[in-house]
């Protein structure tokens, strides 16, 4: 396995950043977050998720052991309980941390938006055959190709319990036309087998940023027991446009309760609540499917 260079040297060289991530297609950037609240919110999904008895009895509740058959998003199991984790304020409040914005305004060079979509994943060992398969996000987020994407680990995620890996460079082969595939998206692209793979063991507080042609699937869970908690932020620069569909709840085509208005009701007082509407000059439109 190929290590992810770890790029926390260079954030006080812009130019530097911006030019790895140009280069390479990411940056993996270390104890970004504050780790008390990583785990926090690591903390209140797995509370979920032992009400739904998705955890073993008797286990170290903060590892995430299980001994249940693997679940995947959008099972009929699934979907009440990640309706439960969207209703979270940590959960939604984690993408707006000072730390990451200003990486983010560093890269764009001028004031970013975070999407309000936060996607969450809860991957379940003995399923590897059923994981998110290499794709490019941009057929899912469309917008502006410069949008960003910001993989964070919930907990730490050594390299047998997966976590992401990516092509390196692969970005720079332009959007590449999927097919259909099992797992999370639906959709896979045709690997380059020149280019590498790179991974890396993860901790608390650590994120993993990338462009969105950069080719990237999830790492194979080898474990027997252990769940992988993660989520995906999306940003990009307020000049740039962003797709409408992105200021809904992730899995909002499923309906109730996948609405802002009942996700958000215990704490609609909060400055998370509806961030967006504190953005006047934001840019939407609705971007056609063309690749199906």
């Amino acid at each position: 396995m190929k290590f992810f260079k770890e790029s926390n040297n260079l954030l006080k060289d812009p130019s530097g950043l911006r030019k790895r991530l140009r280069d390479d297609g990411y940056l993996f950037l270390r104890s970004i977050l504050p780790k008390e609240e990583v785990l926090n919110l690591r903390y209140q999904i797995l509370e979920i998720c032992e009400e739904a008895g998705w955890l073993r009895q008797g286990s170290n509740f903060i590892d995430g052991q299980t001994d249940r058959p693997p679940i995947t998003e959008r099972d009929d199991e699934y979907v009440p309980v990640y309706a439960k984790i969207q209703a979270l304020e940590a959960f939604h409040r984690l993408k707006l941390n000072k730390n990451i914005i200003s990486i983010m305004e560093t890269i764009f060079q001028e004031s970013v938006f975070p999407f309000p979509s936060t996607i969450g994943r809860i991957a379940f060992p003995r399923n590897n055959e059923r994981a998110t398969p290499p794709h490019q996000d941009w057929i899912f987020v469309r917008g502006s190709v410069d949008t960003l994407s910001c993989w964070v680990p919930l907990g730490d995620i050594p390299s047998e319990v997966g976590g992401l890996k990516l092509l390196e460079r692969s970005h720079k082969a332009g959007f590449l036309g999927p097919r259909p595939s099992a797992g999370p998206g639906g959709r896979t692209v045709n690997v380059d087998p020149s280019l590498e793979w790179v991974q890396s063991d993860y901790s608390s507080g650590d994120i993993l940023i990338f462009k969105m042609l950069t080719i990237h699937s999830a790492a194979p869970n080898t474990t027997k027991d252990l769940l992988r908690l993660s989520v995906d932020f999306r940003y990009t620069g307020e000049s740039h446009v962003i797709d409408e569909e992105w200021l809904l709840p992730h899995f909002y085509d499923l309906g109730e309760p996948f609405r802002w208005e009942i996700l958000e009701k215990e704490w609609c007082d909060s400055p998370t609540a509806h961030y967006w509407d504190r953005f006047p000059n934001l840019k939407t439109q609705k971007h056609e499917i063309f690749w199906e």
